[in-house]
């Protein structure tokens, strides 16, 4: 093996080591974010959120996962248009037996609380996602599935524990959860990098046998 073939395959590995080094860090990072996606008739939005996020119990029935949520959208068409950049999402498994009389469902909810709000407002904005019961198999664990189909309810003047306020928003829409995808953009630059360090060393290897 000649000495350019020897530093390039230095180059090479050291380049590789960077980019294997480099990606498992945002894997890490970025494996736990997850984005929920909706759309119905003239009405679609998401919102994004960290499946690692820690719970708090709320009730024996709903874990709330504050922090946990970060971009989101609900564009209600003609209802208006509600944005921002954190919110809370929350599982809630409503059951007679424990006294809520609510119609018995399993829902994932989006929250976002006053001071959250942007800008900050005097009320809370909750969107629910009602799926049938028995959906989430008794859990109120973060969800990275849900079904396809969900009832959404949507309260903006929500003024807790005092009044729901108005709901707003009431129709069926279709729903999903997909991993939020590592950037495409660093293997690109990685890519540069190495070619640019393999030319490096293939000009020091050519000076050198000019010496």
């Amino acid at each position: 093996m000649n000495l350019l073939t020897k530093v390039s395959l230095s180059a090479i590995c050291s380049a590789t080591a960077l980019f294997v080094g480099v990606t498992s860090h945002i894997n890490t990072a970025q494996a736990a974010l997850y984005k929920f996606s909706f759309e119905g008739e003239g009405v679609n939005g998401y919102f994004t959120y960290d499946s690692n996020a820690v719970g708090t119990p709320v009730s024996s029935n709903s874990t709330a996962y504050y922090g946990g949520g970060y971009d989101y959208k609900f564009d209600l068409g003609e209802f208006g248009v509600f944005e921002g950049s954190v919110g809370n999402p929350i599982v809630f498994l409503p059951r007679r037996e424990d006294g809520i009389r609510a119609p018995e469902t399993d829902d994932f909810e989006w929250e976002v609380r006053a001071v959250q709000r942007q800008p900050a407002s005097q009320y809370t904005f909750v969107a629910y996602f009602h799926y049938p019961k028995g959906s989430f198999g008794g859990s109120t664990a973060i969800r990275t599935t849900v079904p396809t189909t969900a009832v959404l309810d949507v309260y903006p003047n929500v003024d807790f524990p005092n009044s729901i306020g108005n709901l707003l928003y009431s129709g069926t829409v279709q729903t999903r959860i997909e991993k939020v995808p590592e950037p495409t953009l660093l293997p690109a630059l990685l890519g540069v990098g190495a070619w640019f360090l393999l030319r490096r060393q293939r000009q020091r290897y050519l000076l050198g046998t000019q010496m």
